[in-house]
């Protein structure tokens, strides 16, 4: 009988616990609810996914070498990245790019809806030195609005000297929802 109560008595607290941690995160200290954004950002390990010719967009500005650049390293990060060696730099990047970022509006209208995964490379001098759609939504407007969002944002700050980086490639998932 004393393990029946025990046992309810834990699973009744973690409930309220559980409860408790997803309304605090739904509304800010001060009371009002937080408002959602709707983009998500995860990392993609796909090392068979290449870019098409019709993916692949470039920017005809040769990339801006740097002594850091001169190291030639590289190395491939997810947009959200928390607690990574490159945390302050993507966190800024990502910043950018969120308070440029917005549902296209024919897509809208139309009601489409998708997950759109890219790549994009930003070189020393933080100019965006390739962009590319590595899994499409399904819908070229959707798809081309994540493009887009990027190509505005950079430039980027240059990569800090103490990653010793030429190139830094981002992957960033874009997801489309509309409330109902």
């Amino acid at each position: 009988m004393t393990k029946k109560f025990l046992i309810l008595f834990i699973l009744a607290s973690l409930t309220g616990h559980a409860l408790v941690i997803a309304l605090t995160a739904r509304i800010d200290m001060r009371g009002s609810p937080r408002t959602e954004k709707v983009m998500n950002v995860e990392l993609k390990m796909s090392k068979d996914v290449q870019p098409t010719a019709s993916t692949v967009r470039k920017r005809a500005v040769p990339p801006v070498r740097t002594a850091a650049a001169r190291v030639d390293r590289e190395d491939s990060v997810a947009l959200q990245n928390p607690g990574g060696p490159y945390e302050p730099y993507i966190l800024q990047v990502r910043r950018k790019i969120e308070s440029r970022w917005a549902y296209p509006p024919q897509a809208l209208s139309e009601r489409q809806e998708g997950d759109t995964v890219i790549r994009f490379t930003i070189d020393a001098g933080g100019a965006l030195s390739d962009y590319y759609v590595t899994s499409s939504s399904g819908s070229p407007r959707l798809d081309e609005g994540a493009l887009a969002v990027v190509r505005d944002a950079s430039p980027f700050a240059a990569i800090p000297e103490a990653f010793q980086l030429s190139r830094l490639h981002v992957t960033a998932t874009f997801s489309y929802r509309l409330n109902p």
